[in-house]
């Protein structure tokens, strides 16, 4: 129950921030060019959203910042490795933030330090957080964890509808 009313809350706060525009992110924090196996980060929240629920992933919304250290060594040692970026492209929405650009949703998500790693469904349900820096493998783990709290919705056909 209490995690339901957090979601709402958080979804609301979302949905509102999205009615005011897109909400841009950054491609990537170390300055570095992507190249074609890297993730495809969204500039646009609300695209992700629409995104995540056509397709029935996942959103995963990372916030980092210019300044931080930690943020860019989660880029450039954990999320641009071809595993990584391959995993995270199959199973989730990604979405890049810079939490100095983006302090409301920031607030919204309770990011208090970073890198921070937030995992929403499609409907602003939190399936998971990780807070700091994390080496590919338990990053990784971490990710599994959450994606396996989502299941998305599937339609119930009564057994008198099904034509034999």
């Amino acid at each position: 129950m209490k995690r339901n009313l957090l979601s709402v809350a958080m979804l609301a706060g979302v949905i509102g921030m999205l009615a005011t525009g897109g909400i841009a992110a950054p491609p990537s924090f170390t300055g570095k060019s992507t190249s074609p196996s890297s993730i495809k980060w969204h500039n646009d929240l609300k695209a992700a959203h629409k995104q995540a629920a056509a397709e029935g992933k996942p959103i995963l919304v990372v916030f980092g910042a210019e300044w931080c250290g930690y943020c860019k060594k989660l880029e450039s040692q954990t999320l641009n490795t071809p595993e990584m970026s391959r995993y995270i492209n199959e199973n989730f929405v990604p979405v890049h933030l810079d939490l100095d650009k983006e302090k409301k949703i920031g607030s919204i998500l309770e990011v208090n330090s970073l890198p921070c790693t937030v995992v929403l469904s499609p409907d602003a349900d939190l399936l998971g957080r990780i807070n700091g820096y994390q080496t590919p493998g338990p990053y990784q783990k971490n990710l599994a964890t959450a994606r396996q709290l989502y299941r998305p919705a599937q339609t119930i056909v009564p057994a008198e509808a099904i034509v034999r």
